[in-house]
């Protein structure tokens, strides 16, 4: 029944999404708000490092679960018993179970965004290669599935390097929306615990305050998360779909790695199907399925509820572990796709100069005819062209304009030699390729900023009600290059904060 998750399964995410590792972030939160307890003179630091030396099976809490009918509760129960009983009743000290759960769950999701992440980063990089590599091969664009006009095969991969980009800049739009946690107790009213401490204690797991909690993270912010995956699995499933339509048989562009070994059939052995390209449409309709019930689940009952809870522990493990496997699946898939140029040549040559159509209609009324009367005559030559009557366009064109302007049709039957794809095709390239990096730097919000205060102090005097005001700087990096890997070049890591868009 959970064959899925050995067929289709990613390690690093299935690391994640284990009890073991929810377990030792909920253990980590528990230490941070009872340091927070501590910085303020409530509780001894000695039960801090009590509570550091902890270490939990999830065995353990399952046992205890057995019990309490209470994950939280029966955690909590686990940590109690393994430190001295002076300090054990500082465990979970004026925190409610959400505020474990909740702020765990974004950490969870944040790293999520991360791995995935560097999936669409390493599909980019083989799109963009393939996308340079064949910029020079003239094939047929269609449409509809019926061949349209002249255009480099190269350029159908930069179509989906552009779309993977996007996705990119969605993840890391993802990534802040859940970078929100709480600590701040029952119905989120900070009734038993301070609002220093959830400061203290998110700022240290790299978190942001929910500003209004109820009792819960608002789950619009995992929502959000999971339609970006929902786009993802839309821009695998394209890709993949059209390199299904170019293996089919007639059509022979591209073909999947196939090895040694493998059958395509148990009948018919001289079968290589796209199995490959199919895997990953089947997974892109799974991962999208999701998006209904991460939607419904931001509806709960007032303060909370926990109808939630089930569809999450389903969801979002089983969405992430399909995105990572999708994202490797695809980056092995086309690093290992055969371009069949000869076939693309081939193609190209039976569009019969059909295919000039457009550029054909631009240059007869450029040439003073009317073009309603051009459209009609490269329709009647092209379907005569199809229908075998002419062995190609140009011959068709010709044959009907020489009976109407002998000079208009000679004119029109050398063009046809200057007719390639479009010129402006380097534009493209140009503009998708090199994309902008954006960089937002600012201060941390611990970290005095003069500038800033020496604003908001004159917006005072002018009669404005100003809060407060943060001074940053921008930066925009044309590159091809990975933003991780110069990133830090840019801010003070111990003072200062960056944020990331990608343009395009």
């Amino acid at each position: 029944m959970l064959e899925w998750i050995t067929r289709y399964k990613s390690e690093r995410m299935i690391k994640l999404w284990s009890d073991e590792e929810k377990y030792k972030i909920w253990k980590e939160i528990e230490v941070a708000v009872l340091d927070g307890w501590a910085k303020l003179g409530v509780v001894p630091y000695e039960a801090v490092e009590e509570l550091k030396k902890v270490q939990i099976k999830p065995e353990e809490v399952k046992n205890e679960e057995i019990k309490t009918r209470h994950e939280v509760t029966a955690f909590v129960k686990v940590l109690e018993n393994k430190i001295p009983k002076k300090y054990a009743k500082f465990v979970h000290l004026g925190i409610t179970s959400s505020d474990i759960m909740d702020t765990a769950f974004s950490i969870q999701i944040k790293r999520a965004c991360r791995i995935i992440r560097e999936g669409t980063q390493a599909v980019e990089k083989v799109l963009l290669d393939l996308a340079e590599k064949y910029k020079n091969l003239q094939a047929v664009g269609r449409t509809h599935g019926i061949q349209a006009e002249p255009m480099p095969f190269g350029l159908k991969f930069l179509s989906h390097y552009a779309e993977f980009r996007r996705v990119t800049r969605k993840l890391i739009l993802a990534e802040e929306e859940v970078s929100y946690g709480k600590i701040s107790g029952a119905v989120g009213i900070y009734n038993t615990i301070p609002p220093e401490i959830e400061e203290y204690v998110l700022s240290k797991l790299g978190l942001n305050p929910e500003p209004i909690a109820t009792q819960v993270v608002p789950r619009d912010r995992y929502a959000f998360f999971i339609l970006v995956l929902s786009l993802l699995a839309s821009a695998i499933e394209r890709m993949a779909l059209n390199l299904r339509l170019y293996q089919i048989s007639e059509i022979d562009e591209v073909r999947e790695p196939f090895g040694e070994g493998q059958t395509g059939s148990s009948i018919m052995p001289h079968k290589k199907n796209p199995v490959l390209s199919e895997n990953l449409c089947g997974i892109a309709r799974v991962i999208r399925s999701t998006a209904t019930v991460a939607l419904e689940n931001i509806a709960l009952f007032m303060e909370r509820d926990i109808s939630h809870s089930s569809a999450e522990r389903i969801t979002f493990p089983q969405v992430c572990i399909l995105s990572d496997f999708a994202l490797m699946r695809l980056k092995l898939l086309l690093e290992g796709l055969f371009i069949n140029e000869e076939k693309i040549k081939e193609n190209f040559e039976n569009s019969k100069g059909l295919i000039l159509s457009s550029k054909i209609l631009l240059e007869l009324v450029l040439q003073g005819m009317d073009r309603e009367e051009a459209y009609k005559i490269i329709q009647e030559a092209s379907f005569q062209v199809i229908d075998k009557k002419f062995p190609d366009l140009k011959t068709a064109i010709y044959s009907i304009l020489q009976k109407q302007d002998r000079k208009l049709a000679e004119n029109i039957k050398s063009k046809f030699e200057e007719f390639t794809y479009s010129p402006y095709i380097k534009n493209i390239y140009e503009r998708v390729s090199t994309p902008i990096v954006e960089l937002k730097v600012r201060k941390k919000r611990e970290v005095f900023d003069p500038e800033g205060k020496a604003i908001a102090d004159r917006l005072r005097k002018l009669g404005y009600d100003v809060k407060d005001v943060r001074v940053g700087k921008t930066y925009k990096v044309y590159t091809k290059a990975d933003y991780e890997s110069f990133k830090d070049i840019f801010f003070n890591p111990l003072i200062e904060e960056v944020s990331i868009q990608l343009e395009g």
